[in-house]
């Protein structure tokens, strides 16, 4: 599995706000260097992607964009094991970043909803 860097997810954080507009400016550099630390550290890309998820959710880096960010992130992880989330699910996807910053989804239920819908493509 390939390591997370900074630059990378400062990167994919400045092609979103390029792509939808918003303030590109990091109000966090320590919660980038603490998410991919943390996230460097699971094997499992399924609880690998729910991580990065969370933490830029419940711990934003930047101005704007952090939930499309964290979506974007979490796919990209996925997405480099060979999983995908159907069309189908991408709204309930986007909801759950939405329950991170109402206090109502933690971690456990990112992973258990990933792990019932993210598919092994083959």
């Amino acid at each position: 599995m390939q390591d997370l860097t900074v630059e990378e997810l400062v990167a994919l954080h400045a092609g979103i706000i390029a792509r939808d507009g918003g303030d590109n400016r990091i109000i966090s550099e320590a919660n980038l260097h603490q998410l991919v630390f943390h996230a460097n550290r699971i094997g499992d890309p399924v609880s690998r992607a729910a991580l990065a998820l969370f933490s830029l959710v419940a711990y934003p880096a930047f101005r704007e964009g952090n939930e499309r960010a964290a979506l974007a992130l979490a796919t990209r992880i996925l997405a480099n094991e060979g999983y995908a989330i159907p069309d189908t699910d991408a709204a309930d996807f986007g909801r759950l970043a939405e329950g991170v910053l109402a206090f109502s989804v933690e971690p456990e239920d990112i992973r258990e909803w990933l792990t019932a819908h993210a598919k092994k493509e083959q």
